[in-house]
């Protein structure tokens, strides 16, 4: 009762806004990553009252204005998309969103395997990190914003060393230029992917969430540094809510 009274308030000022956006944090921090439906009922029971009151002041409802706070690198720091948890042990420190002024963006995370208490940490030590990443277009048709997801790329990296935005930068710059967009007018994902030394549950999980067709997102909230997000592939599916915060 107290969150929606929340809503009963007609002003939400800057200082207002600083703590509604802490008080999702907090929350957001303190929940634990579950199933997609685990989300939904948390976003429901927890979050709903705070993504109403922020979408009624939304500060930039045009999408043409949207995209000077749009373009630069964020961190989801909490989903109900259920590729975000599509493997086990992401390091959402080590989540990036990279949108960049010529229409293309990228999604990387990085999966830490082998955390498993019952291996010795000498073992999964030596087992390396697995890099993910989905290249897509975006951009306004009809006022709307929407994704194309047009290829995606994998990588097993030392887990010692980690993700870092630099060498984010490096790895979408270089299979953007020398792959993607040499072939730009392949746009279906035609190649089967294949995860090597990862469970096949997991596997199978993975391409059907990375094979998603284009969407349509909305900007429920966006300011220079928090983007309230809802993404919808269309009208007969049920909407997902992504909270992401600005990196760069």
């Amino acid at each position: 009762m107290v969150m929606f009274e929340l809503l009963l308030k007609n002003q939400l000022s800057a200082p207002k806004k600083v703590k509604f956006k802490n008080e999702i944090l907090a929350r957001v921090q303190g929940q634990k990553s579950g199933t997609s439906n685990d989300e939904i009922k948390f976003y429901k029971t927890e979050l709903l009252p705070y993504f109403i009151k922020l979408s009624q002041h939304n500060p930039v409802f045009s999408v043409t204005e949207q995209l000077r706070l749009l373009v630069g690198v964020w961190t989801p720091i909490w989903s109900t998309i259920s590729f975000h948890e599509s493997l086990p042990k992401r390091i959402q420190e080590q989540s990036f969103q990279i949108f960049q002024h010529d229409g293309y963006c990228a999604s990387v995370a990085r999966y830490i395997m082998g955390k498993e208490p019952y291996l010795s940490h000498t073992f999964h030590s030596k087992l390396p990190a697995y890099d993910f990443m989905v290249i897509q277009k975006y951009g306004v048709q009809n006022g709307k914003w929407y994704l194309q997801n047009i290829d995606r790329f994998q990588a097993f990296k030392n887990r010692e060393i980690p993700l870092n935005l630099e060498s984010v930068y490096t790895w979408f710059t270089d299979v953007l230029n020398t792959k993607v967009k040499l072939n730009a007018s392949k746009l279906a994902l035609s190649k089967a992917l294949e995860l090597e030394n990862i469970d096949i549950n997991y596997t199978n999980y993975l391409k059907q969430t990375s094979l998603a067709p284009s969407q349509v997102f909305q900007h429920l909230y966006i300011d220079n540094d928090w983007r309230l997000v809802k993404t919808q592939t269309d009208a007969s599916h049920l909407p997902s809510y992504t909270i992401s915060v600005k990196r760069q």
